[in-house]
């Protein structure tokens, strides 16, 4: 039948846990504080609005803890309602095995106060920028609120607050 969905591999009510949750909670704990020792020690962290959030090489940093990197793609024009600006896509690997984990797109445009005048250079370089930490965002922000931050990548919340 063409309307039939074809369901390969094990259905979903067999999903299992490969390990148990206790020793990933530690393990991400441990982590945690990791993290918080070396965001404690930033002479500039990112508060907005009285939070505090995760800029690209923190997220980096979290990604290393996991054997985790990002590989950031080809920026590109792109114009949105009339809007021009630069669009992106990164890809975590799992160094471990090679494989794509988890991805993301992002956008930089000239209708942000911030990049309204920047040269397409820096509009390109920040959506890559933002399209690599929101990846590692999408794959560990379990890890992150752990920490006690905001799971947004600071990059994404220019123009949202001001920042401190």
């Amino acid at each position: 039948m063409p309307n039939e969905l074809e369901v390969i591999g094990q259905p979903m009510s067999d999903l299992v846990m490969s390990r148990a949750p206790d020793v990933v909670l530690a393990e991400a704990a441990v982590a945690a504080a990791a993290l918080k020792e070396v965001i404690s020690k930033k002479s500039k962290p990112v508060i907005m609005n009285g939070e505090q959030y995760l800029e690209y090489e923190d997220w980096q940093t979290v990604g290393h803890f996991y054997g985790l990197k990002v590989k950031t793609g080809e920026a590109v024009p792109v114009e949105i309602n009339g809007v021009h600006g630069a669009k992106a896509k990164a890809v975590v690997i799992d160094l471990h095995s090679g494989r794509e984990i988890g991805g993301a797109e992002a956008y930089c445009l000239r209708d942000e106060r911030n990049w309204e005048t920047k040269p397409w250079f820096q509009l390109a370089s920040m959506a890559q920028t933002r399209a690599g930490s929101k990846s590692l965002r999408n794959v560990l922000a379990w890890v992150v609120v752990l920490a006690g931050y905001k799971p947004t990548p600071a990059e994404e919340m220019a123009g949202v607050f001001d920042r401190k």
